[in-house]
């Protein structure tokens, strides 16, 4: 698996879905396809904060380290 630094760097999160409250964001890079979390139900975590489609990864850096620390990072694709 990639580094978190390599993951968010000039790359772009996409979303992709939103399952029980849970959206799902994908970030494509060089060397492969990344699936991660933002649980909306914590409104602890996101408040009133609103999401759009498209982000530059490393606006979603932190939950991008939150998912790689809870192994909810997936690796959907290589490269």
């Amino acid at each position: 698996m990639e580094t978190l630094k390599e993951i968010v760097k000039d790359n772009k999160a996409k979303f992709s879905h939103a399952i029980a409250g849970v959206l799902y964001y994908v970030v494509e890079t060089p060397k492969g396809k990344y699936q991660f979390p933002i649980d909306m139900n914590d409104r602890d975590d996101v408040g009133t904060t609103t999401f759009v489609d498209e982000y530059k990864a490393i606006t979603l850096m932190r939950y991008i380290r939150k998912a790689m620390e809870k192994d909810t990072l997936i690796k959907v694709s290589n490269g």
